[in-house]
């Protein structure tokens, strides 16, 4: 049988010894849990810092991270109720569809979608589901994951949806790497043969990419001066989505 993992174990009590008496001293934790003083300092301090535990005073209590995890679907409720205004506005403004999606269980999942009201658009439900490796959105969404999660995500040889899908996981990671840099990623027919798209990111309170907003448009008949318009106003509604979500989960 393996055995556990001392510092982890130690960690556990710790958790559940805050949940359960809610708030405690270095003093009280170290005594109670029977952790020498100098490792309950660390751990503490480590904890602290990754948002585990919050320190007020002298006082431990559990951090805002188990708030996050606990609220992942609300957290996703919360966004997609911010973005419908700014995705109507969108379409109107542009006549293109517009649509926020997230990384959900390894998926890349729409959550909020409006389509243009021209007779000739491109629809998207929500709930649609899309691959990883091909798309503006998919590309917003995976940018941020290590190497390591990208390995255990992808194969070596990614599905071919059309000529210009990128099929070689390196490749793929290059141009993560790009758009992580760049905060903005388009698909170049990569996906669907007549359709392209672009991509702008969302950020939780942890300067976390959370939710891609993307704007997916027909390649004839793209202008730049239209597409390029359509980037400039999208990065700005994506730091008006992202300061209000992020002051509405300091609320709760």
């Amino acid at each position: 049988m393996k055995k556990l993992v001392p510092a982890i174990e130690k960690i556990d009590k710790i958790f559940n010894y805050l949940y359960l008496k809610e708030r405690a001293s270095q003093a009280e934790i170290s005594r109670d849990l029977s952790i020498p003083k100098a490792t309950t300092n660390r751990l503490l301090y480590t904890l602290v810092s990754t948002g585990y535990i919050s320190q007020s005073g002298k006082e431990y209590t559990l951090g805002n991270k188990f708030d996050y995890f606990s609220n992942k679907n609300e957290n996703y409720n919360l966004i997609k109720n911010i973005s419908y205004p700014h995705l109507e506005e969108l379409s109107l403004k542009f006549k293109e569809t517009f649509k926020v999606s997230v990384f959900d269980k390894n998926k890349i999942r729409v959550i909020a979608s409006i389509e243009s009201n021209d007779y000739y658009k491109i629809t998207v439900p929500e709930n649609a589901i899309f691959p990883l490796h091909a798309g503006a959105a998919s590309k917003i969404l995976i940018c941020q994951l290590t190497e390591k999660k990208l390995n255990s995500l992808l194969p070596e040889v990614l599905p071919k949806y059309t000529e210009n899908t990128i099929t070689n996981r390196d490749l793929l990671k290059k141009e993560l790497f790009k758009v992580n840099i760049k905060k903005i990623a388009f698909d170049n027919m990569e996906h669907s043969n007549s359709i392209s798209a672009v991509a702008t990111p969302i950020y939780d309170k942890n300067n976390k990419i959370i939710a891609a907003l993307s704007c997916p448009f027909f390649s004839k008949d793209s202008d730049d001066s239209h597409i390029n318009e359509i980037i400039k106003t999208m990065k700005e509604i994506c730091y008006n989505i992202s300061e209000n979500f992020q002051k509405m989960c300091y609320q709760f």
